[in-house]
């Protein structure tokens, strides 16, 4: 009886399940737009007021939001490069999921036959991000979880391109200049990916 009353419910048409639709494609061409559009907004730093004093930087907070967009405008282009690249929805589906952007360029890259030279970067802005949204920019775990220091994703310009490390405990600073190389970084990312697409 419940098994029937089961089937009747279920050929309601007011009971049957929602199906979401995908998310409509917007092109490689607009994803990549958006994410070089993104990067020069970001990396001009605040825009100028006549409230804020001269030399105010964002917050850690606001910061950190913007570079996760930035990411999220990175992971939406590696999307689109897989559907353009003709991968079925059995695999695109996992790889809409993949919330670790360094994780899906992974992805991309092996099935493109490239080399993910940037993922280990990405994984050290990521987890500067998450000090800068989360924790106010204060360093509160290191690069895993036994280290006792956290990894820059921007080069130290004192260590001559090299990625400078901080102590737990200490704060993150992040500079105009730093800023403005990250940017860079996630568009050299983008234009490269175009390339290869």
């Amino acid at each position: 009886m419940a098994f029937a009353h089961a089937i009747e419910r279920a050929e309601h048409p007011a009971l049957q399940a929602i199906v979401i639709p995908r998310t409509p494609s917007i092109g490689i061409d607009q994803a990549h737009r958006t994410l070089c559009n993104a990067a020069a907004f970001l990396g001009a730093g605040p825009p100028s007021t006549d409230i804020d004093p001269p030399g105010v930087r964002y917050p850690a907070k606001v910061l950190g939001n913007g570079l996760r967009e930035l990411d999220r405008f990175l992971s939406v282009l590696l999307d689109e490069i897989a559907t353009e690249a003709g991968w079925n929805a059995e695999d695109l589906a996992p790889l809409a999921r993949l919330r670790n952007t360094a994780n899906k360029l992974e992805a991309v890259c092996l099935r493109m036959r490239m080399e993910p030279r940037y993922a280990a970067r990405l994984r050290a802005l990521g987890r500067c991000r998450d000090m800068l949204f989360h924790c106010g920019g204060v360093v509160r775990r290191g690069d895993d979880r036994h280290a006792v220091t956290l990894t820059l994703g921007w080069p130290d310009d004192r260590a001559e391109g090299l990625a400078r490390v901080l102590p737990i405990g200490e704060r993150l600073a992040v500079s105009p200049a730093d800023l403005a190389w990250v940017c860079a970084f996630y568009v050299r990312i983008g234009d490269g990916l175009l390339q290869s697409a």
